[in-house]
């Protein structure tokens, strides 16, 4: 902010008067008016005027104050160079801003436009889940339409593996079947049944079938028969006749 501009002369120091001051001083009534008051030293303000030496950066804005200037007025600096923006700066700058503006709001309704069009795509997907596992559930209730046509049961039913077992107060036969699995159920029966008081339970597991039979009066032979059947046909097989129960042993003929 110190501008000079020195030459000797005769050798003595001469300068211009430094616009800065004199200005103020015109301003604010001459050399003996506002600079006294506010600055002890009346000669620094001469020095000022000639150019001698300048204010510092305090002082400088010191001396503004008081005499109700800027600092850039001051120092005899023009409005265009005190920061003032030209008024085609200040329009080209106005262009600017809305233009950027004006983007803003483009880009800001292209992402309501997307976040609408990912909404709906959302909503459609979420409807289409529902439907598709309401329709799922419905065919899960849904009964079954299909008729399974039941397998054959082949000409030859054998049996194999007849053994007799006591379990407490039954008799358990088991038994190989050369029929099991899947589609084939086996049941068994007694002859006679003792006026219906013989009990029993027929269970298949891993192809082997088992018989248990409660009640078998003593002395009196019985006849244990088995059947198979596909539900749609049916075989029975005789395993073993007059089965006896005594007071200690236990007889059976075996027919398989």
């Amino acid at each position: 902010m110190r501008t000079e501009n020195r030459k000797e002369s005769g050798g003595e120091l001469s300068g211009k008067s430094d616009p800065c001051a004199q200005g103020a001083r015109y301003d604010a009534g001459g050399a003996g008016g506002a600079n006294r008051r506010f600055l002890p030293i009346g000669q620094a303000v001469s020095k000022w005027e000639t150019g001698e030496s300048l204010p510092d950066l305090y002082k400088l804005a010191a001396l503004a104050d008081e005499l109700g200037v800027s600092t850039d007025e001051l120092c005899g600096r023009e409005a265009a160079l005190c920061g003032e923006v030209p008024a085609t700066a200040s329009a080209e700058e106005t262009a600017e801003r809305a233009a950027f503006a004006e983007e803003l709001r483009r880009i800001a309704k292209q992402n309501r436009s997307l976040h609408y069009v990912v909404g709906i795509l959302v909503l459609i997907c979420g409807v289409l889940t529902m439907l598709s596992g309401y329709r799922s559930l419905q065919n899960s209730k849904a009964p079954s339409n299909e008729i399974t046509t039941p397998a054959p049961l082949p000409d030859t039913i054998t049996i194999s593996g007849l053994t007799l077992d006591i379990d407490g107060i039954a008799l358990v036969f088991r038994f190989v079947p050369s029929v099991s699995g899947e589609g084939y159920e086996w049941s068994a029966s007694c002859a006679p049944d003792n006026n219906g008081l013989i009990s029993v339970e027929t269970t298949t597991d891993g192809g082997i079938c088992t018989v248990r039979l409660l009640n078998v009066p003593r002395y009196g032979g019985v006849t244990l028969s088995a059947t198979v059947t596909n539900g749609a046909e049916s075989r029975s097989i005789c395993l073993a006749t007059d089965i006896r129960v005594g007071e200690n042993s236990i007889s059976w003929d075996p027919q398989v």
